[in-house]
């Protein structure tokens, strides 16, 4: 009797502070909310200042036209104030396009290390049911950032053997790599055959002597230098090896090592995009490959077409819980670059409010915001975060540079040029 009633009052404790609010109680109210003007801005070192983007929400059924205005621009101001030079710089809108501000001041280039400011006081339609109804409201937004004084990426990366020769990218017969192993004459005439196939780098040129392929034998990663606008092949092998940091994964899933130097008392993070040569061809990776494979299934070419010639890769934050070396060391895998011919890493060291808001703004507390890995070792912060006072969005700055390579893939690709048309006819039957 005595534990039956203590159990009632343990349920009856619990759904009386259920009830309550409290610390405990994290959800936010739903219900209608006054519009807020949404700001999104970069201000990255050593460019021209970059469009001033100035949103507001609009319902669904309001149909506005990107061009229908909801600021008074009459009286309303936006600029941008460097501080410590004491520099205004002035916006102004751009003819046909709201939500769009750009610089009088062409010639301005961002600073490394400075701080900026964001003085915007605005007259605009704060409607619910905008276009239809009219609410004028006069506001200012502010915001602050700084600049990144330090980033940059190193001259070479450090890429894993198999993707500096053919026969290694496609994974060498097993049979040839069981006797290798244990017969060393054997081993040697292997080596020795990949260093004199006719039109192709030597491995020996690569820095990769009898001791490393021996190494590679045996399963374990070995990587060597390769600098910027350097060739290397696409690694489609299967078999397992062990990386640097002691993780066991496919060879196609090894990754490449950038090293980056930043200032770390203002990094927040990264934002990674791939620029692609939209005359090249897309790789079918092993893995997207086997997973097709196990249903019965072929590649859906309009699903895989990307339009345009840049597509993100990953939006990361200052801290890794598991990957060893972060954020000196940038880990990409094989697989993430995903098209033949040219293609650039481009990186951007942003401050630490980006990924708050990145992080809020897609509902997640995963260290790797857009995948790049890490665990969930330390609680994160997942409520919607902005730093514009009186509006949403945010207003940040950056330190950029990029890193080019040229990739060739021996197997499973389509050319764009194929993925473009079939994506224009299925888009022309509906």
């Amino acid at each position: 009797m005595k534990k039956s009633t203590a159990s009632i009052l343990a349920i009856a404790a619990s759904l009386a502070l259920a009830a309550c609010n409290g610390p405990w109680n994290m959800q936010p109210d739903e219900g209608p909310r006054d519009p807020k003007l949404w700001v999104s801005m970069l201000l990255v070192a050593d460019l021209p200042l970059d469009t001033l983007w100035m949103e507001r929400p609009v319902l669904l059924s309001g149909r506005a036209d990107p061009g229908m205005t909801f600021v008074d621009e009459a009286v309303s101001q936006v600029a941008i104030v460097e501080p410590e030079a004491g520099d205004t710089l002035r916006f102004r809108p751009v003819a046909g396009r709201a939500a769009a501000w750009v610089a009088h001041d062409t010639a301005y280039r961002v600073k490394r290390g400075a701080r900026y400011l964001l003085d915007a006081r605005l007259r605009w339609n704060a409607s619910k049911t905008f276009p239809a109804g009219a609410a004028w409201r006069v506001e200012t937004l502010t915001a602050e950032t700084r600049v990144p004084a330090t980033y940059a990426l190193d001259s070479q990366v450090q890429v894993p053997a198999e993707s500096l020769h053919p026969s290694l990218a496609v994974g060498l017969p097993e049979g040839t790599l069981a006797r290798a192993r244990t017969d060393k004459a054997y081993r040697k005439s292997v080596y020795d055959s990949l260093n004199t196939l006719p039109g192709i780098r030597s491995l020996a040129s690569r820095g990769v002597d009898e001791a490393d392929f021996a190494a590679y034998l045996e399963g374990r990663a070995v990587y060597r230098p390769m600098g910027r606008e350097d060739t290397l092949y696409f690694i489609y092998d299967t078999h397992r090896a062990t990386d640097y940091s002691g993780n066991t994964m496919s060879r196609f899933s090894l990754p490449f090592l950038f090293t980056q130097k930043i200032d770390k008392r203002d990094f927040g993070g990264l934002i990674l995009s791939q620029r692609f040569d939209s005359t090249g061809a897309r790789i079918v990776d092993p893995m997207h490959r086997g997973i097709l494979a196990s249903i019965g299934a072929d590649v859906d070419s309009v699903a895989f077409y990307q339009r345009g010639a840049v597509r993100p890769m990953y939006i990361t934050g200052s801290y890794f819980s598991d990957i060893k070396g972060y954020p000196d060391t940038l880990r990409l895998a094989n697989m993430l670059w995903g098209y033949t011919g040219r293609n650039v890493l481009h990186s951007y060291s942003v401050d630490p409010l980006y990924y708050q808001y990145y992080k809020g703004l897609i509902g997640t507390g995963a260290e790797g915001g857009g995948g790049l890995g890490g665990g969930s070792s330390r609680p994160q912060n997942v409520l919607r975060y902005s730093n514009i006072g009186n509006g949403d969005g945010f207003f940040t700055g950056a330190a950029a540079d990029s890193f080019a390579i040229n990739i060739r893939a021996l197997r499973d690709t389509i050319p764009i040029s194929a993925l473009r048309d079939a994506w224009l006819r299925s888009d022309l039957a509906h």
